[in-house]
């Protein structure tokens, strides 16, 4: 008994130490991955702790709540991973077919492939180096996963805790994030929904207040593309009921980095705070956008357009990679 009160307490100390570290960490920054990993030693923490408890009462019913409660929780995980390969192909597949075929929407079909071959990995390893205590798998293979899921799901959660952040209505900014056009002068659906989602910002602050933020459109010329993105995001906007005095055009950026870069530029020319403004992007960007921001010294946040239901592993594995890489 005092062995498991010791546990109890050790744990129960842990896990508010990791919230107190989570709480200090989001007031200084929303989007960094610290948050995640604080956030998700909290929560492992904290159910070791809870467990621990439960069993150290030794009333039966709750034994028995517990148990029920630890079985729909696992079962789901355990088929999850039991199937993880078969649904990543799955999902490339149903990718191929409503997206372009480019090499950064074929990552869950390259994963896929993986996870189904690790099988036989394990198997060939076996047989290659039946000798060994240590094979290759254990030596390299599953400290590399465990690395990669470690980052991934901290990846999952600090994007989960940025989704709970509300932006107040008193901003004098919002920059629009560019994406590729359609025929070349075009708006995609994906482009489209990152603008309503800056219009309907919009229109709520001035209804709310009577401000309508700057909207700056920020985007340049790809190669295949026959007018800046900056340029047709702007006219979509104003089509779309945008107020032609507050919207902006930044024709010249290649990339977020450049994005936010040549947007901070005209928002200094404005004469703006700085400070008060926004960004907005595709949810599953914000994360990496802000960062950005912060990079070239906008302490902003930003707010995201749902992305299509079959189209997020694919985007939140892009995105995970270009941070964790």
């Amino acid at each position: 008994m005092n062995q498991s009160i010791f546990w109890i307490s050790g744990g129960a100390f842990f896990t508010l130490i990791c919230l107190i570290l989570l709480g200090l960490s989001l007031h200084q920054n929303k989007f960094r991955l610290l948050n995640g990993v604080l956030c998700n030693l909290a929560l492992l923490s904290g159910g070791v702790t809870l467990v621990v408890a439960i069993e150290a009462t030794q009333i039966q019913w709750l034994n028995t709540v517990l148990l029920v409660v630890l079985v729909i929780i696992l079962l789901p995980l355990l088929i999850l991973y039991n199937l993880l390969g078969v649904l990543l192909l799955w999902n490339a597949f149903t990718v191929w077919k409503k997206e372009s075929h480019t090499l950064g929407n074929m990552l869950t079909l390259f994963l896929g492939l993986l996870v189904i071959s690790l099988p036989l990995l394990r198997a060939l390893d076996h047989d290659l180096f039946p000798q060994y205590s240590v094979t290759l798998y254990a030596t390299f293979v599953v400290p590399i996963l465990a690395y990669l899921v470690f980052w991934f799901l901290a990846f999952i959660t600090s994007f989960i805790l940025t989704r709970l952040y509300r932006p107040r209505y008193d901003q004098d900014y919002i920059i629009v994030l560019g994406a590729g056009l359609l025929n070349g002068d075009q708006v995609s659906p994906l482009l489209a929904s990152r603008i309503q989602r800056a219009l309907d910002f919009a229109q709520i602050q001035q209804a709310k207040t009577g401000r309508y933020p700057w909207l700056v459109f920020s985007g340049g010329q790809g190669r295949d593309e026959t007018v800046p993105e900056g340029a047709a995001m702007k006219k979509y906007a104003l089509a779309h009921g945008a107020l032609a005095d507050k919207c902006l055009a930044e024709e010249k950026s290649k990339n977020t980095y450049e994005n936010m870069a040549f947007s901070k530029q005209i928002l200094i020319e404005l004469q703006v705070d700085l400070n008060r403004g926004l960004f907005a992007t595709s949810d599953y960007h914000t994360f990496r956008a802000a960062g950005y921001a912060r990079y070239v010294g906008l302490q902003i946040d930003g707010i995201g357009a749902k992305t299509s239901k079959f189209f997020i592993p694919n985007a939140f594995i892009r995105e995970y990679y270009r941070i964790d890489g």
